[in-house]
């Protein structure tokens, strides 16, 4: 093969399969006529479903639910990596369980932070430390899934790099040539996307044409069942959900209430851990009374 001017075209193998779709549309265009005048002269009676008057009240529930978890929140982080709140240099950063305590107390005081909580308060704090890197490490990994906050991710990502860096340290890197192969899809090209919607547009459409063939008994039985699935899985999914809420580790929390200044003093009065416990950090959830239902829910307060 040679190189020889580039000839830039519609591929003739993607007109192709739009193309063999052009007899189905055009036929059913003029079934969907024919179908509606038959509709019109139709006299159809329909049965309501018995489950509706049980059903009363779901939108109720809706709404609670809404407000269950539509609250207004402050959220803080405290964590090792932050400039001004962690202690050590470089590469050798820590912070000791009581001296992330007084850093969430030091930040309902700040009056210089935009977002601090003012006026009657209620919070959820949430404290957990280790006395190793490694231990801390997995902590913070473990509390990412259940709150995927960034800074607590950023802290997880940072200390998953130290580990990385003291493992690997005495390991000399490579580097590649210049010009980097990356994994690619077709359809990231703009004009292969585009081509790819317009006639898959078509073919979708053929396909539902040629899914009619099936009775329309058989269809509805089919729904029916599909739908006693999904009760049955929404249900299910709910239940596993639940069940992965549970072990806590070296994790303390604590509900307060108050003014920003009483919460501070609620945070600092007791100590679950002590200094030697050197890899810490800490949430502070706020809001107005009443607010914070889930997170209390959440861990038995």
């Amino acid at each position: 093969m040679t190189w020889q001017p580039a000839q830039v075209q519609f591929p003739p193998t993607a007109k192709g399969l739009s193309d063999a779709m052009d007899t189905a549309l055009a036929q059913g265009k003029g079934e969907i006529t024919t179908a509606v005048s038959r509709l019109g002269a139709l006299s159809p009676s329909f049965v309501t479903n018995p489950t509706a008057s049980t059903a009363t009240g779901s939108d109720a529930a809706q709404n609670a639910l809404v407000h269950l978890f539509g609250a207004e929140l402050r959220a803080l982080v405290v964590h090792p990596y932050q400039e001004g709140v962690g202690q050590g240099e470089s590469y050798s950063r820590h912070l000791s369980a009581p001296n992330a305590q007084q850093a969430l107390a030091g930040k309902l005081g700040d009056a210089w932070d935009s977002y601090k909580p003012a006026g009657n308060l209620e919070a959820v704090c949430v404290l957990f430390a280790e006395q190793t890197l490694t231990a801390f490490a997995a902590r913070l990994k473990a509390v990412c899934q259940l709150f995927p906050l960034s800074e607590l991710c950023e802290a997880e990502h940072r200390a998953e790099q130290l580990l990385r860096l003291e493992s690997e340290k005495s390991v000399l890197p490579g580097a590649p040539l210049g010009g980097h192969w990356r994994p690619r899809k077709l359809t990231q090209l703009q004009t292969a996307r585009r081509a790819a919607q317009a006639i898959g547009a078509e073919i979708a459409s053929a396909y539902g044409y040629e899914v009619e063939s099936t009775n329309p008994l058989e269809e509805l039985e089919a729904l029916a069942t599909k739908k006693q699935q999904y009760l049955d899985t929404a249900r299910a999914t709910t239940e596993t959900l639940a069940a992965q809420f549970t072990g806590t580790g070296n994790t303390y929390c604590l509900f307060a209430t108050g003014t920003a200044r009483q919460t501070a003093s609620q945070i600092t009065a007791t100590h679950p851990f002590d200094h030697d416990h050197g890899f810490s950090a800490a949430m502070l959830f706020t809001a107005a009374p009443g607010e914070l239902i889930v997170l209390r829910e959440l861990f038995g307060l």
